[in-house]
């Protein structure tokens, strides 16, 4: 009995010892991070793409005290900063928060290079805050953390071959990447990136539908639609694919603003106004006010022409709004409310106004401060026959212009706008004419140096392009940039540009 008495003290003592050694490298060993998307994580995330950063914030600060090593709370906390400062850009903010980059960096670079979420967060943050650089127009800054991002994702593509997440932003890069043009090559030969826009398509799709069929990675699915529709808009020229995804977000994701966002602004773009409208009513005001659905919201019903309801939002976004783009612009719709309702009293308060707020980075602001610089005159009729264009209400616009006496038109810029609207609009219906419509507005004479020759050269292009003939479409798309210092130059530029290099891949 004392030898069994014996052995069990001595068995004991020895677990105790063990469990202690194991306690001891569970509890000391800060270098490795398990980078766990646990259910803390899988909801914070949810709450930050939900725009909710209070909650997200506090479900962080529960994980970090239960697990403080998991890399997966450091990418958390940079997406509530990037979403912070890409939407409000609040200068200030993005001044004082700037230094958490290389402090996340530093954290990770102690972590578990065996795992594969070990180099993607990395590049998730370098790419993160190149957004950020560009928005307060750090170029040279944001050229070395995409160049950053690309690298560590290649790697990691390299050593987890299998690790779909890479296809994120490598996706989003190689369509980045691959818009840009031939006179900036040079930038990419010196990082030594090659990507074309056709293959990042491929990367997101491909990963959308996983997600769409994996529950494993279905919380993604938001965020790569997100991207997806804003990729959609501004790269390619594909109608289907953003009734695709509009009907993707209506059907799985328009419980947030984020998305409220991305579906009202693939409802503008596909005409449908109403739709917009009704989706915009519907946001959820979370605890992070998206002031940009008020201008989006005031531009829907201005199309409308609810002019009293637009000039209400359009004056609650400039209010509160603490970035600067888009200002001009809004207080330009406003000066062009005050024409439209004869309000004689507010229209030198917003045309000084256009002036003297915001900044004209954007193409939106720098029309409307040369609109008001140059003194431009207004043509009611086509001004409200523009609006109804805008908001999808062709035959509407087309009935106002057909009211229009062109004979009549004493301005020469005037005639030309008359010329290219009447274009525009039979274009969306699908007129036969309507490659001939375009071709008669270049001919006339452009001593103003009007937008309205290189956007008709683009539509030109995209209607060849639907027919099928890539030859005559690539002639036109080439032809945009023979023009030179007008209005929407940047926008129609890069338009043109990503048509070339769809239809040279």
């Amino acid at each position: 009995l004392k030898r069994d008495f014996i052995f069990l003290r001595s068995l004991f003592y020895f677990m105790r010892y063990y469990f202690f050694i194991i306690i001891f490298f569970l509890s000391s060993n800060p270098v490795f991070s398990n980078y766990e998307m646990n259910s803390n994580m899988k909801l914070a995330y949810s709450k930050i793409l939900n725009l909710n950063f209070t909650d997200a914030s506090k479900i962080i600060s529960i994980e970090k005290n239960i697990n403080p090593n998991n890399g997966l709370i450091t990418l958390n906390e940079n997406y509530i900063d990037f979403l912070k400062i890409i939407i409000e850009e609040d200068k200030e903010y993005y001044e004082k928060n700037r230094v958490n980059k290389n402090i996340r960096l530093n954290h990770l670079k102690k972590n578990d290079d065996k795992s594969p979420y070990h180099l993607l967060i990395q590049s998730e943050i370098h790419l993160q805050w190149a957004f950020t650089r560009i928005k307060f127009n750090q170029y040279f800054l944001a050229a070395y953390e995409l160049q950053k991002a690309y690298s560590l994702l290649k790697k990691n593509e390299q050593l987890f071959p299998e690790f779909i997440l890479n296809k994120k932003n490598l996706g989003i890069l190689k369509i980045l990447i691959g818009s840009i043009p031939e006179d900036y090559s040079w930038i990419l030969n010196i990082v030594g990136i090659q990507a074309s826009i056709s293959d990042g398509f491929d990367d997101l799709y491909s990963l959308l539908e996983i997600c769409e069929t994996n529950k494993e990675v279905s919380i993604y699915t938001s965020e790569i639609l997100f991207y997806l529709s804003f990729l959609e808009m501004n790269m390619r020229n594909n109608e289907f694919a953003q009734k695709k995804l509009l009907e993707k977000i209506e059907n799985c994701c328009q419980k947030n603003d984020l998305m409220i966002f991305c579906s009202a602004r693939l409802s503008l773009r596909l005409g449908q106004n109403d739709r917009a409208i009704q989706i915009l009513e519907n946001r959820n005001n979370n605890n992070f006010y998206f002031h940009y659905l008020d201008y989006l919201y005031a531009m829907s019903v201005m199309y409308k022409q609810d002019y009293i309801k637009a000039e209400k939002y359009f004056l609650q976004f400039t209010d509160n709004f603490r970035g600067s783009n888009y200002i001009k612009s809004a207080y330009h719709k406003l000066y062009h409310i005050s024409v439209l309702t004869n309000s004689i009293e507010k229209q030198e308060k917003y045309k000084y106004l256009v002036l003297n707020k915001g900044n004209s980075l954007i193409d939106e602001d720098r029309r409307a401060e040369d609109e008001i610089k140059n003194n431009n005159p207004i043509n009611i009729d086509l001004l409200t026959a523009t609006l109804l264009y805008d908001g999808g209400y062709y035959k509407i616009a087309l009935e106002k212009l057909i009211s229009i006496d062109s004979l009549n038109i004493d301005n020469y810029n005037h005639k030309i706008e008359f010329a290219y609207r009447n274009a525009r609009v039979y274009q969306k219906l699908e007129d036969k004419k309507t490659i001939s419509y375009f071709k008669k507005l270049i001919g006339m004479n452009n001593s103003s140096n009007l937008y309205y020759f290189p956007m008709s050269n683009l539509q030109i292009g995209l209607e060849y392009e639907k027919q099928g003939n890539i030859k005559q479409a690539l002639y036109y798309f080439n032809q945009v940039f023979d023009y030179k210092d007008y209005d929407y130059e940047n926008g129609i530029k890069k338009s043109a540009q990503a048509a070339i290099n769809r239809l040279s891949n």
